[in-house]
């Protein structure tokens, strides 16, 4: 019972920070929109800033435990460690709707409680690709001037855009059921025929 009532409230919370952002969310409004006492939120994320963070850790925690898990396949060199990466940010996306609202939200204009969250996820994967990228010019695969740091964030700004994006593009394109997978792929080969070296 107690399990449930968290989750009603993580999944009502949600979709309200991301649309209307930290500050215009109340707890009296979460608490409405579950029917519960606003005394249940405090029980269970012991105040507002908890019940974001805790929307935001939901979001982004997944994340994390991609690039973990891509860590620990050794054998791969830097493209199928990029690869790997990029084919299941569509996943995340898909399973997280809302992640990509919370990272505009945060970057746009960050809370004291979020901003410390966003940080941490974005150092992590900046370095995943970072890394990623070093191992590829140790390799021999990318151009041995590239700048990591750049191309680091190139690849981070590609690849997100796209979600950031894509309610407003669908007004004027015409996606199909795998536009998503679809996008991901073209991008990503864009961008490593822009960073190997032509062999």
């Amino acid at each position: 019972m107690e399990h449930s009532t968290a989750d009603k409230i993580m999944e009502t919370a949600i979709p309200l920070f991301a649309k209307k952002g930290y500050v215009a969310v109340s707890i009296r409004e979460v608490a409405d929109a579950v029917q519960i006492n606003s005394s249940a939120i405090s029980y269970y994320f012991k105040s507002k800033e908890g019940l974001y963070q805790a929307a935001l850790e939901a979001n982004f925690s997944p994340v994390d435990k991609l690039l973990k898990s891509v860590e620990t396949m050794n054998d791969l060199n830097a493209i199928e460690r990029l690869t790997i990466y990029a084919q299941n940010i569509v996943k995340l996306h898909r399973k997280h709707p809302f992640l990509a609202r919370f990272v505009n939200s945060e970057l746009a204009n960050p809370t004291p409680c979020g901003e410390k969250i966003i940080k941490k996820y974005i150092s992590q994967l900046y370095q995943f690709v970072h890394s990623s990228l070093s191992k590829g010019v140790a390799a021999g695969d990318f151009a041995p001037d590239l700048n990591l740091s750049y191309a680091a964030v190139s690849l981070a700004g590609i690849l997100n855009f796209y979600f950031l994006t894509t309610p407003v593009i669908k007004e004027f394109i015409v996606f199909s059921e795998c536009s998503d997978e679809e996008y991901i792929s073209q991008a990503l080969r864009i961008y490593l025929n822009g960073i190997s070296i032509k062999k």
